[in-house]
């Protein structure tokens, strides 16, 4: 679901970015920054997305099973977790003016479409509602960790928290037949 998810928005930045540009100059990637030895992964003179981060979204968490009915049967999922991703967009560009013009249309296309639903967006993935997207405001000492964290050089970038997530194992924990009536019996004492 993560990887569709982020799929998804790479395709309609670059739908935006096409539009806007004209061209295909200059183009949004999914992908790491470096490899796990310090390389520089990403192609030049575009903008690479990556995940920094996964977290659980809290206020929404279900402590309880879900209750279903398959084929005519009950059964039981665990229940769902939501989650939220924290992603950076890093412009990578051989002028350094080309990669803010990059990064500034991204903002501008993230600002116009902060919310993809099926009905506004066929192309989301099946088993997203929907992704809510909202710039992350880092302060130097959070970009100086982050961009050590990820073991690459300080670039241009911007980061964005989506909400939400819904992953759920679809591996029954139990079933049996459901209850169809309720008999109650009057004159019980």
């Amino acid at each position: 679901m993560i990887d569709v998810s982020l799929k998804f928005l790479v395709d309609e930045a670059n739908a935006y970015l096409q539009r806007r540009l004209n061209s295909d100059f200059g183009k949004v990637e999914l992908g790491a920054l470096v490899d796990d030895k310090g390389n520089w992964q990403a192609t030049k003179d575009s903008v690479r997305l990556t995940l920094f981060q996964i977290e659980e979204e809290r206020h929404a968490r279900a402590q309880v099973p879900q209750q279903v009915i398959v084929d005519g049967r009950s059964v039981t999922l665990p229940p769902p977790l939501a989650i939220n991703l924290v992603v950076l967009f890093a412009a990578s560009f051989t002028t350094y003016s080309e990669g803010l013009r990059q990064l500034s249309l991204l903002l501008t296309f993230f600002q116009a479409h902060p919310l993809f639903t099926p009905s506004d967006y066929p192309a989301l993935p099946p088993g997203v509602d929907r992704l809510a997207i909202e710039l992350v405001n880092y302060g130097p000492e959070q970009t100086n960790q982050m961009w050590t964290c990820l073991g690459a050089k300080h670039l241009p970038s911007m980061v964005y928290r989506i909400r939400m997530l819904v992953l759920q194992d679809q591996e029954p924990g139990a079933t049996g037949t459901p209850i169809l009536d309720i008999h109650t019996h009057a004159g019980l004492r």
